[in-house]
């Protein structure tokens, strides 16, 4: 499989993998499972406490940007029926997917672990916008799991840019199934510039040194989320900022194509330029995470910087 040099895309221009941060050593959670999300959350933070507009006001922006839109509650947790998102389900058809808009409420960001707040690499201080940051409205799909990935991402990002700017005052997204967080104005370019805006905002290329060795481990975390697979790189010897622009390219390409990669086939490797060049052929093959949460990856075997031990398909 092909793939084009991601270069100074803008997916990869704010990834920084940490060549000299030293971490504290991680803690795996082994029960913790990256299971399809059926309800796909999205929080906006603020550092005051805010306030929903008036339901009138969200619903008519809702309606300029999805058509015809229904409100099905208007108490506590708002909810609203898009005539654009249709789902058939086995027992009835035609079904109006939600959205949901939940009020204000603390955002919870001081619980964030370790694993968290060590993978913020997007922003130059993630870890200080989050303690800025003690209020929350959260953003979510609801009956829309049925939805090609194709369509309920770009539904969720519809919603998103409307909930922008319904509320200026966010400080930062933070998107919990891939552990990414951003800032508003990032959030805000992403949308406007509208190239991979799904991977950009919700996948998150991860590094990890794994202790008492020279291997390394880069993966992405968020696509599980839509049930496509995460890719998953364990290397020595490579710069991870490399590895890293490489995963972005490869999720983006899955993405895009609707995940056609097999087990045994190959993906176009990094030469010693940090660039991808086609005469380099990488093998990928199908395995459980080394990192949680436990899931399904696409493991990319990077030829002679590859560390560890993978089965042959």
């Amino acid at each position: 499989m092909e793939l084009q040099n991601c270069g100074e895309k803008d997916q990869t221009k704010n990834v920084n993998a940490p060549m000299e941060q030293e971490q504290s050593p991680l803690q795996q959670n082994l029960e913790e499972k990256g299971d399809f999300q059926r309800i796909f959350f999205i929080h906006l933070l603020f550092s005051e406490k805010p306030q929903r507009p008036p339901i009138e006001t969200v619903h008519a922006a809702l309606r300029k940007a999805f058509g015809q839109v229904d409100i099905v509650c208007s108490k506590g947790l708002w909810s609203f029926a898009l005539k654009k998102y249709p789902v058939d389900f086995s027992d009835v058809k035609q079904v109006p997917a939600q959205i949901l808009l939940t009020e204000e409420m603390p955002s919870g960001t001081e619980k964030l672990g370790f694993m968290e707040r060590s993978q913020l690499w997007n922003i130059p201080d993630g870890e200080a916008l989050l303690d800025r940051c003690p209020w929350k409205v959260m953003l979510s799909d609801f009956m829309s799991s049925l939805l090609s990935y194709q369509e309920r991402s770009q539904m969720l990002l519809e919603w998103l840019q409307v909930a922008m700017d319904l509320f200026p005052s966010c400080l930062g997204v933070w998107v919990p199934s891939a552990g990414k967080l951003h800032t508003a104005q990032q959030v805000r370019d992403i949308l406007a510039e509208k190239q991979d805006p799904f991977i950009r905002l919700a996948v998150n290329a991860r590094f990890f040194r794994i202790q008492g060795t020279q291997d390394n481990v880069v993966d992405t975390l968020g696509m599980y989320a839509l049930g496509l697979p995460d890719v998953q790189y364990h290397f020595h010897e490579m710069d991870p900022n490399h590895v890293v622009n490489h995963a972005y390219c490869l999720a983006s390409y899955l993405f895009q194509n609707n995940s056609p990669i097999q087990s045994g086939e190959t993906v176009d490797g990094i030469g010693p330029d940090g660039n991808i060049q086609r005469g380099i052929q990488w093998r990928c093959q199908y395995e459980h995470a080394l990192i949680q949460p436990a899931r399904e990856v696409l493991d990319i075997c990077p030829g002679i910087y590859a560390s560890g031990f993978r089965e042959e398909g």
